[in-house]
């Protein structure tokens, strides 16, 4: 009898221990729980070749409790300020210039991702903190830099990026899609009105940001896998095409404050 008081006592203790664990743990425990594929998975779309987010859900993402802005889920790539992106070294593809021909992006026939032809380069490079695909990463990210990313101002001080080379970011992947120097210094230029921005209505559009990739054949460029955001959005430059007709879509990123008052 005395033994089996004993076992009760310390099962309650056990289950009022695991009760007081931390908010953020919590929330980690769920982010995982979700990693099973769910009916609207891509996991066996035999049209796809790797999953596409961590958890591979969109019901997941989708859902704006798990929104990383208040605009919308981690794949509409919505750009704040130029402090959100984090500078990291090493192998990544640049989706930033694809959609149109000789790197196009074309859409899948389930319309929920894009295949996108992108070039690939080893250099510094940059990881929007808002558009981070894979969910645990991303909570670990905002923790370690805070929500003004001022606790990771230095390259590679960012958690995320220990996850981009090799692409272990995303599962199946070898290279992951992020911003280059001179397309950081573009989106830069573009939120201070220094840049040229075309602002395109609701339509498809691939969100490449943290998107897992292949590596060609050739070495230098990549397949990448980017979801696709229907929403409004924002192209910088002078070449810029809203809609490339066919089964293309633009690569693209949406900029809150130039919604209504882009740049003239």
């Amino acid at each position: 009898m005395q033994l089996l008081k004993w076992l009760r006592a310390c099962f309650l203790a056990v289950l009022l221990s695991f009760a007081s664990a931390s908010p953020m743990a919590a929330q980690s425990l769920s982010s995982y729980r979700q990693l099973a594929p769910d009916p609207n998975s891509f996991w066996d779309d035999p049209t796809t070749w790797m999953q596409q987010f961590v958890p591979d859900s969109p019901s997941f993402w989708n859902d704006s409790r798990n929104w990383t802005s208040n605009y919308g889920p981690a794949y509409r790539d919505t750009i704040q300020s130029p402090s959100q992106m984090l500078a990291c070294s090493g192998q990544f593809a640049l989706c930033f210039h694809s959609g149109p021909e000789p790197y196009p992006c074309k859409l899948y026939p389930d319309g929920l991702s894009a295949n996108c032809q992108c070039m690939v380069f080893n250099k510094t490079n940059y990881t929007l903190i808002d558009g981070i695909l894979n969910y645990p990463v991303y909570l670990s990210t905002i923790q370690a830099c805070g929500a003004n990313v001022s606790g990771c101002q230095q390259t590679n001080q960012a958690p995320v990026c220990k996850f981009l080379n090799g692409g272990a970011l995303i599962p199946g992947a070898n290279v992951i899609s992020t911003f280059d120097p001179d397309s950081h210094d573009l989106i830069v230029k573009a939120l201070k009105g220094q840049e040229k921005i075309t602002v395109c209505q609701k339509a498809p559009y691939a969100g490449c940001m943290s998107a897992p990739c292949q590596l060609n054949s050739d070495g230098s460029t990549a397949t990448c896998k980017c979801p696709v955001f229907y929403g409004r959005f924002q192209l910088v430059g002078d070449q810029a095409q809203c809609s490339l007709g066919g089964d293309l879509v633009p690569s693209a990123s949406y900029f809150p404050t130039l919604d209504n008052n882009p740049p003239r």
